[in-house]
């Protein structure tokens, strides 16, 4: 489901996004992608750290 929401975006990102559309893809696909891929490597991130840290903790656990 989408959903219309209204975002603030300075002018030189909105061109930029409008250059990137071009003429077959609307401004919120390009957003979207963007965002969805932002998210996923945000996630990757989180999920990596994680991992380091249990990892850390067990190493800790293990030494004392």
């Amino acid at each position: 489901m989408r959903i219309r929401t209204n975002i603030i975006l300075a002018e030189d990102i909105l061109a930029k996004i409008d250059a990137l559309a071009g003429e077959k893809q609307k401004r919120s696909a390009v957003i979207e992608t963007a965002l969805r891929e932002y998210i996923a490597r945000e996630e990757k991130k989180a999920s990596a750290n994680l991992e380091v840290e249990t990892i850390d903790n067990k190493a800790g656990a293990r030494i004392k």
